[in-house]
């Protein structure tokens, strides 16, 4: 057999070593007896005959012994290779050879149990369906995949392995194809540690903030009598849904509650979109102001981590309105609830305190920058415009950047191109860089997203940065801020500068031109004072009519033109509706103007209580969503990268304009088969 002979050769060699050894011992002895003939003759006789005898003995335990020690080689070899086999066979751990394919060309015992419970698998991915081919094509010596079989975890240990093609012809072991490798492959069974892994996981603590929107609100209209059974009834709501998974709930303040729990039970309360918000708003008031609520849940490594997460998840949930919950884990962010309009709080505390704390950023530096959002709209150049004054009367000087502006905009910024004061005030993108230092204050008006700034790389380049801004948050923002001035009831910026002004300083007087400004801003963000209007909207709106404002003026600013009443026209004419619900239309006019006009105009049309008109500028459509407040157009927006408010939201897309609004349409049906709107 060509395994014996192999063996015999091998043998062979290795005999061959102790006749080499023995021949020099011989040949050293003999010139030892050729010496002692010149010293000793008897001497040297007498070590030739031993020399003769030594050499006679050799090839005598050759010739004897020869053919037993290759015998008990070979049967030791045989015995061994046997033996390594048998070791194989019973290893303790599923072990199996495959092609590079994934082609199973021999395993063992343990192996065979899993691969012979699937007689038609004749490929390692059709034993473990979580095994993709692509997972066998990879870089290295080794590899790991996590794969589940007969609910047990395993981790599958790809180990590549070189062939030696002369010594596999000479074990007669023939492979299908030529390769330069194969692999060998361990399965190690994980269950234990990962069940162990799992638990620790849902065993984390998970902490909570939970905090009453309109606490003060509510109960100013409550009837003395019911207010106790209110709040008590909110308590019991709160604690209830808590303790009910073995949590704890503490209450803070009178409006502030503290929860933590088991973070196995948190995908239950996701699962169930945090019900208890629809719990606590249908308590019985007394008054047509239902109790709301704002749940900021954290998830970290630590406790204090998770703390830091819920109270960051609180601030979001607040800064969108309230009445909804807000998971924070790690750098994901879920967000539950938000069908309900924000109460607009009537006392102006807030913009006073806020008021104050803007003069002192501002007189703390030498120079003032105010930019907007990108495609400027007039509620944002309106804004800028009071912060400008604002800044102008406190001794800085101050600029506001300008790039891209919307239809409407260039009609109010002719005013300002008509009057030499206002020359050098705005500025580009590129020139605002020149000017934004650590000297320089930045004012962010009406937007919260660093990636809608007109010029976001001027946030790098000062640490004071304010932001004045009435949408509601979302997941990006400024980390680290000198002032946050957020108010989501509020109609518009151009309402929050105005309230802002009137307590920055009593030496600020507003231009007529300004004063206009602001209120062109106040005008579209409501539709002409129809819509998230309320009493601080038409004080803000009181205070810019002191400054001599002309409202005809203004109003004549936005007239239409036969060409954009026509594209009005054609835009409703072609508008769809999804779920009879929600109308869809698109603008044939490159004018988001007029778009958010006509989503306004949609909603006067019955049964309608969405809208959503696209309109394609420069190759980027924007999307102006409006609702009567029953449904969150805002919540839509933000599927789609945008936001806004529950009424009024927006975004922003490249593509084309029929495969936007496709996207549109899918999302609104998705939503609507999960429950959102």
């Amino acid at each position: 057999m060509k395994e014996n002979g192999r063996i015999k050769i091998k043998i062979g060699y290795v005999l061959k070593g102790y006749v080499v050894y023995l021949c020099v011992i011989g040949i050293l002895f003999l010139g030892l007896c050729v010496g002692l003939f010149f010293v000793n003759t008897k001497a040297a006789l007498i070590s030739l005959a031993v020399f003769v005898a030594f050499a006679a003995a050799t090839l005598v335990f050759f010739s004897i012994n020869n053919k037993r020690l290759a015998d008990g080689l070979i049967k030791f070899a045989r015995n061994y290779e046997s033996m390594e086999r048998e070791l194989i066979a019973d290893f303790p751990m599923a072990y199996a050879v495959t092609d590079l394919e994934g082609e199973i060309i021999l395993y063992n015992d343990y192996f065979g149990r899993l691969y012979d419970e699937s007689p038609d698998a004749e490929n390692l991915c059709d034993v473990f369906k979580e095994l993709d081919p692509e997972d066998l094509d990879f870089e290295g010596a080794t590899h790991n995949v996590s794969v589940i079989y007969d609910k047990r975890n395993y981790r599958l240990h790809i180990k590549k392995l070189p062939i030696d093609y002369n010594l596999l012809e000479e074990r007669l072991v023939i492979l299908p194809k030529k390769e330069d490798f194969l692999y060998t492959v361990y399965l190690f069974d994980e269950t234990e540690i990962v069940n162990m892994v799992r638990k620790g996981v849902e065993d984390q603590l998970v902490m909570g903030s939970i905090y009453i929107d309109n606490y003060e609100e509510t109960l100013e209209q409550t009837a003395d009598v019911k207010k106790s059974l209110v709040v008590a009834m909110v308590d019991r709501a709160v604690s209830t849904y808590f303790q009910n998974v073995g949590g704890i709930v503490r209450k803070m303040e009178k409006d502030r509650y503290f929860v933590a729990f088991k973070r196995k039970y948190l995908s239950n309360f996701q699962r169930d979109k945090f019900d208890v918000l629809d719990e606590v708003k249908a308590i019985d008031t007394g008054t047509e102001i239902p109790v709301t609520l704002s749940i900021g849940i954290g998830v970290g490594d630590d406790y204090a981590k998770n703390a830091e997460s819920a109270r960051l998840a609180l601030e979001l949930a607040l800064g969108r309105g309230g009445d909804q919950a807000v998971v924070r884990d790690g750098e994901r962010i879920y967000y539950y609830g938000g069908k309900t309009k924000q109460v607009e709080k009537n006392s102006r505390v807030k913009a006073r305190i806020k008021a104050i704390a803007l003069r002192e950023v501002l007189m703390s530096k030498e120079r003032v920058v105010i930019m907007g959002h990108k495609n400027c709209d007039v509620d944002s150049l309106g804004a800028a415009i009071g912060i400008y004054r604002a800044a102008v009367t406190l001794g800085k000087n101050a600029y506001v950047v300008l790039n891209d502006l919307s239809n409407n905009v260039e009609n109010v910024l002719q005013y300002f191109d008509e009057d030499p004061a206002y020359d050098k005030v705005f500025i580009s993108p590129e020139a605002a860089e020149d000017f934004v230092d650590n000297n320089t204050a930045l004012v962010v008006v009406d937007v919260n997203k660093p990636d809608y700034f007109e010029c976001p790389d001027l946030i790098y380049r000062t640490k004071t940065i304010v932001i004045i801004d009435h949408h509601l948050q979302s997941g990006d923002k400024v980390d680290e801020l000198a002032l946050l001035h957020h108010e989501p009831t509020a109609s518009s910026a151009c309402e929050m500068v105005a309230e802002i002004l009137q307590y920055i300083s009593a030496d600020v007087k507003l231009k007529k031109i300004e004063a206009e400004a602001m209120y062109a801003g106040m005008l579209i963000d409501t539709n002409y004072f129809a819509k998230n209007t309320g009493v601080r909207t038409f004080e803000a709106a009181a205070f810019l009519r002191k400054n001599g404002v002309d409202v005809a003026k203004v109003k004549s600013l936005f007239n239409d033109s036969m060409e954009d009443v026509k594209a009005k026209a054609e835009t409703v004419r072609t508008a769809e509706v999804v779920d009879g619900r929600f109308a869809i239309a698109v603008c044939p006019s490159p004018n988001n103007v007029l778009a958010a006009q006509v989503a306004n105009e949609l909603l006067d049309v019955s049964g309608i209580v969405g809208s959503f008109v696209l309109a394609d500028i420069n190759g980027k459509i924007y999307i102006s969503a409006r609702s009567k407040g029953n449904v969150n157009v805002q919540l839509v927006m933000e599927r789609m990268g945008g936001g806004g408010h529950l009424n009024t939201a927006g975004a922003q897309l490249m593509g084309e304009v029929e495969d936007v609004k496709k996207k549109v349409k899918l999302t609104i049906r998705k939503m609507i088969e999960e429950g959102a709107l």
